[in-house]
Formats: structure tokens, sequence, C-alpha cells
């Protein structure tokens, strides 16, 4: 790596900038110009806090993206971190004077759609003589040949004082049902201070059974996950990374279905915000304490990052069975009458949706000839064969957990016209997050009697 000091110091915060830079902004007609398309980069760079003097140096990806272009390239200008910051680039990269231009990394293939990305590590210290509130500019310019440039700006502050950060960021597929599995759990102060007590909070989704600790507590949030709220006691000194031996140990139980994000979140004890306001938590026998301890050598430099980690489980196959509930309605023409139909989860498994967001529980409602619904209730939508057509039937949906054992049902009103004729239907809408275990039960009639 080549380092570049830079000689003056500005104010920074934090932003995530992207840079796209096309062939021009006007249209041009004919065939000529596919054939000189100059195709299109972009670049993208966060804003980043590094430690006062003393703390590790922070590695920050500046992110180069090209399609069709030739000889993409990002050059930096050092000029507004004068006094605030230096940084070093790959060697691959040429400096003149404060400004320092970059190709696309060697390396970097093109994907399925001919896309080419990579990424040129940059890695920022505190300039000698920068103080806690320093704050500094970085311009990056984004080009190839044949197209115009493209500035954009990112800043950098200097802060003194501990900063802890999360290490954890896994892929762990091929999870199933009844596996035991050992979380990781890693922390480093990235600052310039050492660190006191932390307070470790992680959040298992509706499935996972965390182990037991003395110093942790516990609760259950609204969408079923089990809230872990430890207070870890040490001194956790710059650049140290500290573990959790052996992992978090997680059963994967029955309820365990899809996607699953395990999420741990770290902070000084001393700083610490307030404690989840959704959940109580309490206190669980436990014969062990959770402790972070000291693994390696100092890390230096340390890859950007904040305080959040996560465990990623993609599509747990649970065993699940949603069952449609239909009904029969009574009564004579004119007669307005309410009919309730729905859908039950009668599990094990529990649609969890909180990953991506949306619904997981869905039913359609097509009436049965000879009536006429009065109102779409709420959470229902209409739907209709063609455009300005009467309804055909009604979409409903309801939250992003559907807990095994409850059902999801909702009341109709329907006026009776006559005459009477084929039943009508309530059918699970949609497979999430795969088809069920028994695909009879997913329709059953509502009929008038």
């Amino acid at each position: 790596m080549r380092s570049v000091r830079v000689p003056r110091s500005r104010t920074l915060r934090a932003l995530t900038v992207l840079a796209v830079v096309t062939a021009g902004t006007g249209v041009v007609a004919g065939p000529a110009a596919a054939e000189t398309d100059p195709g299109q980069v972009s670049g993208w760079f966060n804003d980043l806090t590094v430690g006062a003097a003393g703390a590790p140096g922070r590695v920050a990806p500046l992110e180069l993206s090209s399609t069709g272009a030739t000889a993409p390239r990002v050059t930096v200008d050092l000029s507004g971190l004068a006094g605030v910051a230096t940084v070093s680039f790959p060697d691959w990269c040429v400096t003149e004077g404060t400004s320092v231009t970059c190709p696309m990394p060697p390396g970097a293939i093109p994907d399925e759609y001919g896309t080419v990305n990579g990424t040129v590590p940059l890695v920022f210290r505190a300039a000698p003589g920068a103080v806690h509130g320093a704050t500094g500019t970085l311009n990056y310019t984004v080009g190839a040949d044949g197209l115009g440039p493209y500035t954009h700006q990112a800043t950098v502050d200097v802060r003194s004082g501990p900063d802890l950060l999360d290490l954890v960021d896994e892929r762990v597929p091929g999870v199933d049902v009844g596996d035991v599995r050992d979380v990781p759990v890693a922390v480093v102060n990235a600052g310039d201070q050492p660190a006191g007590d932390l307070r470790l909070t992680l959040r298992f989704p509706v499935g996972l059974q965390p182990a037991s600790y003395r110093n942790c507590r516990y609760g259950v949030d609204p969408v079923l996950a089990t809230v872990v709220v430890c207070t870890v006691r040490g001194t956790f000194v710059p650049g140290v990374r500290h573990e959790l031996r052996h992992g978090f140990t997680t059963t994967v139980g029955p309820a365990t279905l899809g996607d699953k994000r395990i999420t741990q979140f770290v902070e000084p004890l001393a700083t610490a915000g307030p404690l989840p306001g959704n959940v109580r938590l309490t206190r669980r026998e436990a014969d062990r304490a959770l402790r972070l301890r000291p693994v390696g050598e100092p890390m230096d430099p340390i890859a950007a990052g904040d305080a959040y980690g996560s465990t990623y489980l993609p599509g747990v196959h649970g065993a699940f069975d949603v069952v449609a509930v239909g009904a029969t309605v009574t009564g004579a023409v004119g007669d307005t009458v309410r009919v309730n139909v729905g859908i039950r989860n009668d599990g094990p498994g529990v649609p969890d949706n909180t990953v991506s967001g949306g619904s997981t529980s869905a039913m359609i409602f097509t009436p049965p000839a000879g009536v006429t619904v009065l109102a779409t209730p709420p959470g229902c939508g209409p739907t209709q064969d063609d455009e300005g057509s009467a309804p055909t039937a009604w979409v409903c949906w309801q939250g992003t957990v559907f807990p095994a054992g409850q059902s999801f049902t909702v009341p109709f009103e329907l006026r009776i016209d006559g005459p009477t004729g084929a039943p009508g239907e309530v059918r699970v809408y949609y497979d999430y997050p795969r088809p069920d275990d028994d695909p009879t039960n997913d329709a059953a009639p509502v009929t008038l009697g």
C-alpha cells in the first residue's frame, strides 16, 4: 500500500453515495449510437469515522462498477482531508500530489449480466494532531474512456473514545429443524481508548431456541422472536478481537420455517441506550456466564463496519400445514347475513416474514353464486376478471408471523339476492415460504344452506 498524507482539516458526516456516469444527456438518433455506446460506470463510498491517534486503521471499500465501459477508473481527491486523515491505496493506483487514480481492480470479472464489480480498499488513519470532532471531505470522480466524469463526496470524521464493532456477518445454508448450532459472537474495539463493560443484545427469530446464561435476560417480542440482553464484564482494548468461545448455542426448534436472521448489537455499557421497549425481560436459571475472551494478535487495520452483526439461515425446511376454513350461510332471498371465512395454521412450523417484510397469513374468498358482498373488510382488497367489471373475489392479508394453532378469520357481510347456485370458496392465497405439507386442505367450500 502507498500512503498519501494530506495537510488540512474540514467537517465530516456519514453518507452513502452513488455516482452513475452515462454517455451524454441528450437523445442520439441512428444506428451509429448503438455501435459507439461507451457503456456506463458507477462508484460509491460510505462516510467513515476513524479513531483518534493510537486507534487502529480502518479499511473502507470504494466500490467501482462498470458495464461495457472502456478503462473504468476512479480518481480520489484527498485535499479535503488535510489535517484530518491519511489514506493508503493499493499499489495498482497512481498518485499525483493529493490526487490518486485507481483503475478497475485486477482480477475483477464480469457477472452473468456483463457488469464488472470491483473493490478498491482504502486504509484510513487519523492525521497527526487530528483531534476528536475533526471533519474532512473526500471527493471521488468516476469515469471511463468516452464518458464524462461524475463527482461525489463523502465525509470522514475523527472520534476519540471506544468504538465497538460487531464482526459477525455469516450465511449458514443447509440448516434443518433439530440442528444445534453455535452462533458466533465476536467484537472488536476500533477506537483509541479501551472500552469497559459492554451490553450485547441478540434477537433470535421464532423457532430458534438460544441457550441460557446467568448474565443475560430473555423475553419474547410481538413477532415471537426471543430477545436476549447480556451484560458482559471486562476491558476491551483497541484492536483486540474478543469472541464467545464455542459460540451461542442455539437449537433449531420445530416452529422454525423459512429464512431466519439472528441479529446482534454491541455497545459500551456506560453509554448504552434504553432496553428494548416491546419485550419483558427476565432471567433464566443457568450454570454459566457469557464471557468474551481475547483472540489472536491485535488487528490493524480493521475492516470498516458498525455495531450490528448477523447470522443468516436461508430456507429452513420445517414442516407445516395451513388449512382453509369454509362456512355455510343460511338465509332467504333479501336477507343480509354474515359469514366468517379464513385459514388456520396447524403447525408445527410458523411462517415468518420478518426478514423481508410482508404478510404470511393470506387467503382469497370467492363468494357463492346468488350473493352480493356489501363491503370490503379492512385488510382485504377486491379482485376482478376485467377492468371495469364487478369484483369476483377478495384477497385478505394479516401479519408478518402466523403462529401455530392460530386462525386468521375475516367476516363478510353478504346480501342474498338469488338464485342460488355454485358454492363459493376460501383458499390459501399463496405458498409462503413454500407449499405446505398437505395441499388437499388448502381450499374449503362456502355454501348457501
